[in-house]
């Protein structure tokens, strides 16, 4: 039975084998109502599966998927009510815009008043009703994302999946794209569930992010949670750019006992040792220096250890290659990954 805690999507013991070869590996996983939930890992560490067991493109070998409550492990694709958007769009290049829109409600058998009306709706959301007439290969990379989006909502899914649909999308337009579905999806107010290997992506849209590695997920959290208290070395290093220092760096570094990571921008070039009693400063010698625009990264080598830090130019001039620094930081500002 239905309630408002009832999570949009529960997966329980979800499990994928490929012969020999385990791509999900017993999952236990909820999504809320309503929630803008990612998927995020690397090539083979599962997520795409998910959301294919989710869709029902592809059969689970042990386990159950709910949907609003409802068991539809056993169900087909078109028995559940979801939606899915493809990196590539799918659409019909023999349709003009809205009738590639409209197309979902003609085969729910939906009447041609209504469904155009309901396809116009659609295309507005979307901000394409001047588009409406012409043929996909007349609309940009943005606009045919667009057109998929207008033709995935019309049906109102109670569950959007988003298989890495910006990822054809060129940098600027696909940093335009996160705010436009974003957006979106809060005035829709459907569960969205969207799968990247981009981890600003990710960051960037969603209310919680699980992150995926060899079938399992290393950690479920909020974008903050994610940076900012990694689990593990993987979480460290996958999410965003994180110096991860193993346990006999970590020891001979900072004199901590157990592996540990620290983000660049946490860390200070300064080229006396600081005297702060909260603080610890690491002499190194440039190696690296690389320009971002708004700041450098800059790579130190302490103890023949690599260090990077994100050094903004307010600071002052940046340091030269082969200049010898210090590298300071706080305690505080440690991670531990407990490994």
């Amino acid at each position: 039975m239905r309630s408002d805690t009832t999570p949009a999507i529960q997966l329980v013991g979800l499990q994928k084998n490929f012969g020999s070869t385990v791509a999900v590996d017993n999952l236990d996983l909820e999504i809320r109502q309503g929630e803008f939930f990612s998927m995020l890992g690397p090539s083979g560490s599962g997520k795409t599966t998910v959301l294919r067991l989710i869709a029902g493109f592809e059969t689970v070998s042990a386990g159950q998927v709910f949907l609003d409550g409802q068991d539809v492990t056993k169900s087909a694709p078109f028995d559940r009510d979801v939606n899915t958007v493809f990196q590539d769009y799918a659409l019909f290049p023999h349709m003009n815009v809205i009738e590639n829109v409209a197309y979902g409600l003609r085969v729910r058998g939906v009447g041609k008043a209504e469904r155009l009306a309901a396809a116009n709706e659609a295309l507005a959301t979307v901000q394409l009703s001047a588009l409406a007439t012409r043929k996909p290969s007349e609309l940009s990379g943005g606009q045919r994302q667009r057109v998929a989006l207008a033709r995935a909502i019309v049906v109102r899914p109670k569950v959007l999946l988003l298989d890495e649909p910006l990822g054809a999308l060129d940098l600027k337009l696909r940093e335009q794209m996160q705010i436009e579905l974003k957006d979106l999806q809060r005035k829709l107010g459907i569960t969205f569930i969207f799968v990247t290997h981009d981890q600003e992506e990710a960051l960037t849209l969603s209310d919680r992010v699980a992150v995926f590695n060899n079938g399992r997920i290393e950690q479920l959290g909020t974008p903050r949670q994610l940076y900012e208290e990694p689990a593990s070395a993987f979480v460290a290093g996958f999410v965003g750019t994180s110096n991860i220092f193993a346990t006999t760096e970590a020891k001979a570094l900072v004199g901590a006992t157990s592996a540990v990571s620290i983000r660049p921008e946490r860390l200070q070039l300064t080229k006396t040792a600081s005297v702060d009693a909260g603080a610890m400063s690491l002499p190194g010698r440039v190696t690296e220096v690389i320009y971002l625009g708004a700041a450098a990264r800059v790579i130190v080598s302490c103890q023949g250890i690599p260090i990077t830090v994100l050094y903004q130019f307010e600071a002052g001039p940046t340091p030269e290659r082969d200049s010898e620094v210090f590298v300071t930081l706080r305690q505080a500002d440690l991670v531990s990954l407990g490994n």
